[in-house]
Formats: structure tokens, sequence, C-alpha cells
């Protein structure tokens, strides 16, 4: 195959598009259409480990043969001899159909031949599962080879001769001994095993390392050995046919598969009923949630549409559906974000990035959506698992990759306040234990430190700004206190439901004096917008889109006519098709931005058909172009809430269209 600009302009094209898999026990795989990782923390099979995410199976090195076809699958980057970085094709420009989740799959054709691949991960277990099977054609020979490596995620592993490879098997079933310390790692299979113990030399990083015309130097520090227990050879004679691996540090997961009845009954016996039988059940569970998930986003969306009001207040009253069960937007973003659900140290959470960081406000904006989708046990276990971590008032503003508590500043406590509150008003009955119990004891402690002074200079002044730092390095930033204000208001509703009047009364007081203070302190007419902060140095002046907290949250912070000019300012200097910059000319636009604009530019116009036509093309637009498997699950909670909620449903999308147009 050539080496020319078709196949490196496919090759970026196939690295540019991705897959983050997860099986709720903190296991994840990750990495590209490709089939080779673009960075180091991109690998299949990524334990749970004390010190954080722990690297085990880095990728596949999967084979076609026949007759006089030989054709590598995947791409690789690699390390040349004279240390400059190069690079295999693989099956890249043969790549027909790829699927980034629920299950990671890619489809190649060669002439006759068609072979998928399917890379999934085993819900409630720590196993990575993976299957090639011929669509059509004949008489293939397949082989795989697993690369292994043990290491932090993103560390680097060169050759280590500790490292043993396959120690022991029986037919179907390999031992994998790896580092010193590890636990070794199971490999069962369908076809034959060859042992191995080679070296895989010099897999380059192309993200992370430099560019083909750069520092050699520089691509040799992104590289890494991969050890190569051996091959899994099997021949597929007809289309069906298939060659299946499954690769977990649980020495007996089927045995207890079996036990857990996952297998079926009585249970299956062979190594593809086995399978089968789990991927079933996994499209089962899969189908469950996505019909509760639309029920709740249907029942809420006529709760949205009914508070409102104007013409379609009326439709969302009678009994046909209120949104398109063949729009793919809401049940897709429902599915990644459920996918995402994961469990550390006990606790119920969304998983973390691919750097093994869970970030707090990120994580407890998108926890809401759940409540949009009416799971509220789901919402009060994620922000329970915050409230238990409270310091000095102050939620974790993130969890490192092992799993320590990280605490700063105030943002993740305000975006917990605001998940509570939604919970206590949208499940007054199921969250009222909840709420007497154990978040208004903690957030009632939390305004306490917040108001005289916790950790990290978290502070109020006399005016009721709420401040970061010490010194003359402390600021006051606009867009916690956008945050701060509504917090304020929300607090003063939970203490209403609690009974405590006094507190509703003082908390209210402070949000109406904090308005005006507000507007005072941060806008800016010059720039027809916010500040971003003040300091002991005066006020500093630029453009984030976290401005837009002050115009998306009700209550309204600014007047309409600021609203509106501070819209026009954001989407001039940071709007894109695909989200917001975070800086003006700078970075990637990011779609989580695209939720809070979608509420502030409805809101700031009185939701008049232009501006909910425009809201709605934009995000029909954008569900064209992205794909939702493979976005953050952050991102798609904060776009499911703003699609449910804050898109007039209800109203005819015909005459929506024509005023988007004119």
């Amino acid at each position: 195959m050539s080496d020319g600009q078709d196949v490196l302009g496919a090759l970026r094209a196939a690295h540019a598009r991705g897959f983050h898999l997860h099986d709720g026990l903190g296991g994840h795989a990750a990495g590209t259409a490709a089939g080779a990782p673009a960075t180091r923390a991109q690998v299949l099979l990524a334990l749970p480990g004390a010190a954080g995410p722990q690297a085990r199976v880095l990728r596949f090195d999967d084979r076609l043969t026949r007759g006089g076809l030989s054709q590598e699958l995947s791409a690789a980057f690699l390390i040349s001899r004279s240390g400059g970085l190069t690079h295999r094709a693989g099956g890249t420009l043969a790549l027909e159909h790829f699927e980034s989740g629920p299950v990671a799959t890619w489809r190649w054709r060669f002439d006759d031949l068609v072979l998928e691949r399917r890379i999934r991960l085993l819900e409630g277990h720590l196993a990575l599962m993976a299957t090639w099977r011929l669509l059509e054609g004949s008489d293939v020979r397949l082989t795989v080879a697993p690369l292994l490596v043990s290491r932090a995620l993103h560390a680097l592993q060169r050759e280590d001769p500790a490292f043993r490879g396959a120690s022991q098997g029986i037919p179907g079933r390999v031992r994998l001994e790896c580092a010193e310390g590890d636990a070794p790692l199971t490999l069962w299979h369908n076809g034959v095993f060859l042992p191995a113990r080679s070296w895989h030399r010099g897999l380059a990083y192309p993200i992370e390392s430099a560019s083909e015309d750069g520092d050699p130097a520089l691509a040799a520090l992104a590289s890494e050995d991969a050890c190569v227990p051996g091959w899994v050879q099997a021949d597929l004679a007809a289309p069906g046919a298939a060659l299946h691996v499954v690769i977990s540090p649980e020495e007996h997961l089927f045995r207890t598969l079996a036990a857990e009845e996952r297998l079926g009954s009585p249970p299956a016996r062979s190594m593809d009923a086995c399978l089968t039988a789990l991927d079933a059940a996994a499209i089962q569970r899969r189908e469950g949630w996505r019909r509760f998930a639309m029920t709740g986003a249907e029942f809420t969306a006529r709760q949205a549409a009914v508070a409102h009001g104007g013409p379609g207040e009326a439709r969302a009253r009678d009994l046909q559906p209120l949104l398109d069960p063949q729009h793919p937007w809401a049940a897709a973003l429902a599915s990644r974000l459920h996918l995402a659900l994961t469990r550390r140290d006990g606790r119920l959470t969304l998983a973390a990035g691919a750097d093994g960081i869970e970030h707090g406000a990120p994580t407890l904006r998108a926890a809401s959506a759940f409540v949009s989708l009416r799971a509220f046990e789901t919402a009060r276990a994620i922000a329970r698992g915050y409230l238990e971590y409270l310091d000095e008032g102050l939620a974790p503003e993130a969890f490192a990759a092992d799993g320590r508590p990280l605490h700063g500043g105030p943002e993740a406590s305000l975006w917990l306040i605001h998940l509570v509150e939604l919970l206590a008003r949208r499940d007054a009955e199921g969250s009222e234990r909840f709420l007497r119990e154990t978040a208004w004891p903690a957030l009632e402690g939390m305004m306490h430190h917040l108001r005289s002074g916790s950790r990290s200079g978290v502070h109020c002044d006399r005016e009721g700004l709420l401040w970061y730092g010490q010194g003359d390095a402390a600021v006051a930033r606009a867009d916690w206190n956008a945050l701060w204000y509504h917090g304020l208001v929300a607090l003063a509703q939970l203490a209403k439901r609690t009974g405590h009047r006094e507190h509703a009364a003082f908390s209210l007081a402070w949000a109406h004096e904090l308005q005006r203070r507000y507007v005072e302190a941060f806008w800016d007419e010059r720039t027809q917008g916010l500040v971003l902060a003040l300091s002991a140095h005066g006020r500093t002046r630029g453009v984030t889109p976290s401005a837009l907290w002050a115009a998306a949250l009700p209550p309204a912070l600014l007047a309409p006519d600021r609203a509106r000019a501070l819209l026009a300012t954001l989407e001039r200097e940071l709007g894109t098709a695909r989200g917001f910059l975070p800086r003006p000319g700078e970075g990637e636009p990011d779609a989580a931005w695209l939720a809070p604009w979608a509420a502030a530019h409805q809101r700031a116009s009185s939701r008049d058909a232009r501006s909910t036509a425009r809201v709605r093309e934009r995000f029909d637009r954008l569900a064209e172009r992205v794909d939702v498997q493979a976005m953050p699950a952050v991102t798609a909670g904060a776009l499911l809430v703003a699609w449910i909620e804050d898109l007039d449903h209800a109203s005819d999308p015909a005459p929506l269209a024509a005023a988007a147009r004119g």
C-alpha cells in the first residue's frame, strides 16, 4: 500500500476519531479508528489501581492472510532506526465503517473479503472482549497478538527482562505473567495460541511526538516497548466464522459469570455462545436504559414546555409524544452518559478523563442530566459522594488518578448546591430524607465557611462578592460570582424546604444585594461584556465562555439588554459551529458551552420564534457533525439538559425553520 498523501490523510483522519469505553468499575479502554493509539493514555485495557489507572493491554497487532494477500489491520507509528517518526498504514484505506460505541466496531473491505472487529468491556467485571468476524468471503487466516504493558497510564515502558509473558496454558486459555507485583492476566480464545515472548520496540505516539520533520530526540521520548507473549491464530472458513479473545485479571471470570447467570441457563459452553449471551444481555440492559431515559426525558420536556408557556403549552398537555422518537440526539446522549457511570472508592460518579483525573465542577454539572431523565437516585448518589468529601465547606475540585480528593476553588461547591436544589425541587418526596439528614446540614456548614472564610483563601467580602486566593493574589471571578448568586437563591429555597426560614430570608437578601453589586463590579460598557475578575490590581479584561453563566441560569442576573449584548460579544469572539473557544482564536471549541448558550439566548429573547429556531438549528447541525459516543460524558450531560429543557419541542418545527431562515 502506498505511503502517499492519500494514506497520510486517511491516517490523520482516523487518528482524529476515537472511542472511550468503561466497565463501571474504573476500568476503561480508549483508542482511535486507525487502531493505533495516538497518546500513551489510549490503551485497550486500563485497570483501576491504588496509584491510579494501570495500563495492561496496549493494543492488538492483527493480520489477515489469504493466498497472496497479507494485510495488517491496525495502523502503527514507530521510531525508525535513524530515530525519526515513521508509520504503517495498516488497513486504514480499506476501512469502510467505524463506530465509537457503545461497542467500538471496525469493518474493512478487501475485494471480496469483509472483516469486522468489535472491542468492548464487560460491565461489572475487569475484562476486555474482542471479536474478529468474517462477514463476506472465505478461507481467511487471522493472526492476533496482544501487546502488553505494565505501567501507569501516562508513563512509558521499556523492554524489561522480568516481563515473563505466557507462563502456562491449556487449550483455549493462557496465563500471562507481566511485571513483578502485577496480577497475572488470563487470555481466553477459540483459536490456537503460539507462544513467543518477543518485544515490539519503538511504538510512537504521534500527538505527543515531534512532527516528521521535527527533532527525532523528542519523538524518541514519546515511544515505548511492549511485550508480545504470543499469537492467537484461527482459520475463518466461511461468513459468520469468528475469532474471540478475552483478557482479564479475573482468573475465574467465566465461572463467576456462570454463577451470576449471565451466560444463560444452562450456561453456554462455547466461547462464541458465551460472548453472544453477554452481548445480548448488554444490548437488553442498554435498551432498558434507553426506554427509561426517553420516558423521563419526555416527562421533563413536557414540564419545561408548560413552564415556558406560549403557544406550545397546549400541545405539551396532549397525548402525542413531544420529543421526536426518530431524532438520534436525546437517546445517544443518554446512552453516552449512562455508559460513563462508574464507581471509584465506593462512590458512584462519572468516569474520569483520559488523564485519570475526575474534575468536580463538570461532573456535578453533568449529573443534573440524570435529574432531567428522572434518574433521581443516580443523581443523589453522585451528590452524596461529593458531600462526603467537603472540607471547610469546599467540595473537591478534582479527584486525582489515585482517588485523592483535591480541594482548591469554590466552583465544585457551587455546582453541588445547584444539584441538590434541583433534586429537592424535582423529586421532593424521594429526596426529603437525603436533604434533611445529609445535604442540608452539609450545605449549611458550607455557607458558613464561604461567608467567614475557608481554606485556599475562599471568602466573601463585605459586599458579598466571593473571592479566592491570599493577599494580592486573591481574585473575585465573574463566572464564580454568577454561580454564587444562583447558589444563594438555591440555598434560600433549600432552607425553606427544611423549615429554616431565617436562613432563607438571609440568603435571599444576600442574593438581592449581590445582584446589584455584580453589575457594578463586573459589567464592562467598553466591551459590552463582563470583565474576567477583580483583584488588588483592578479589573482584568478578557473573554471566556464561562461568562455565559451570568445570563443562562434562572433567576436572571443580568437585564435582558445586557444579556443580549454579552451573548453577541461571546458569539463574535468565541463562537463556532462546534461550540465555544476557550479564548479568542485559541484552543479547541467545546460543545458543552452550547448548553448555557441555548438557555441564555432564549431567555434574553423571551423565547420568541426566531431565537427558538436558531437554537434548534444549531443543535441539529451539531448532532450531524459530532460522534456522541466519542464525546466526554460531562459534555453529553450538559447538552442533554439543554436538549430536553431549553429547546421548544412543543412548537411546530416548520414555522421555526422558516423563522430561522428569515
